[in-house]
């Protein structure tokens, strides 16, 4: 009994390692006896399943997913209307290892069990002794059957020690076991809608934080777009701007002429970049020549009687602008001229 004990408690310890929950737990079953005596399987007359009912109660671990475990007390019957009727009241400490991976129907968890045991067993009216047993089995659990818990439905086998349970003990028959088939409730309670409730605040949670980084993608790209349109549109003030300017200077350069409107003077065909501006046409050729640029030209404005030096020559004014950034580096002094 010893070293049934010390298993006992190395397998409730094994299940309890870590963070899980303790439940309620109780259970009916009805068995059939293995042993010297025949069964009886006349299930009409009601003494035969009297004799071999029984019930358990105690309290159900949930390890995780896959382990689980029982520890309970009950008291189990045995007996053969005629021949004999024995009770037994036996504490049993149960492992469950479930094979499923995902619910079927309205199965969700398959489980083998294993398990030890150890108890008063009747080996004859009045009688009692211990008896130490082993147990094997199967069971499902349903969780959504009842509102209160986890409905629990299955079959073990136990193989007792001794072989006296029956009141017979003939010498290598084998020792004693019975077959238990059992309906038993795990009651969740408070837990399991706990555990619901948590379920459901964390898919909303899920939600709100998916919602939430498409809102971040949605507003990011609108500042990109917005940060785009900034720019393109500074851009265009800028050009704007450049081409104002230039028309300003060309104003200011031309000789006043009241007959004729304003606006005609300032309807650009195209730009001149300018970098230098001379009386006669030998200094502005002399200049051009000390740059040593092919592209530089030399352009007479007949109206201000000057000689221009002409970098680059262009049909809009974004072009103008680039080029005259870049003639800043010959000369600060570069401008765009409308023509």
């Amino acid at each position: 009994m010893k070293n049934l004990s010390l298993a006992a408690a190395l397998l409730l310890t094994t299940l309890t390692y870590g963070q899980g929950r303790w439940s309620p737990y109780a259970s009916v079953e009805e068995g059939i006896h293995i042993s010297d005596i025949r069964p009886s399987y006349n299930y009409i007359n009601l003494s035969v399943p009297a004799s071999n009912a029984g019930m358990r109660m105690g309290a159900f671990y949930s390890h995780d997913d896959q382990l689980s475990g029982e520890v309970t007390l009950g008291l189990i019957g045995t007996g053969t209307p005629g021949r004999f009727s024995h009770q037994s009241v036996l504490a049993e400490f149960i492992g469950n290892y479930n094979v499923l991976t995902q619910p079927y129907g309205g199965i969700t968890k398959f489980n083998f069990s294993f398990g030890l045991g150890s108890g008063l067993a009747e080996s004859g009216t009045g009688r009692f002794g211990f008896s130490e047993h082993a147990v094997i089995g199967a069971n499902m659990e349903l969780k959504d059957l009842v509102s209160i818990g986890t409905l629990i439905m299955g079959m073990r086998y136990t193989q007792f020690v001794d072989d006296y349970i029956d009141g017979s003990q003939v010498v290598n028959s084998g020792n004693d076991g019975v077959l238990r088939f059992y309906t038993a409730i795990r009651l969740d309670g408070i837990s399991r809608k706990a555990d619901q409730a948590i379920a459901e605040a964390e898919a909303l949670a899920t939600k709100l934080q998916t919602e939430a980084k498409a809102a971040q993608e949605i507003s990011e790209g609108l500042k990109k777009k917005l940060e785009a349109t900034s720019k393109a549109h500074a851009e265009e003030v800028a050009q704007l701007t450049d081409a104002l300017k230039a028309c300003n200077d060309s104003l200011a350069h031309a000789p006043a002429k009241t007959n004729e409107p304003v606006s005609t003077a300032i309807l650009a065909k195209g730009y001149y970049v300018i970098i230098g501006s001379f009386p006669s046409q030998d200094l502005a050729e002399d200049y051009a020549s000390s740059l040593k640029l092919e592209q530089i030209s030399i352009a007479f404005e007949d109206e201000l009687k000057t000689y221009r030096v002409v970098l680059s020559q262009h049909d809009n004014i974004k072009d103008a602008i680039r080029s005259r950034d870049e003639a800043k580096a010959i000369t600060q002094n570069a401008w765009i001229a409308v023509y």
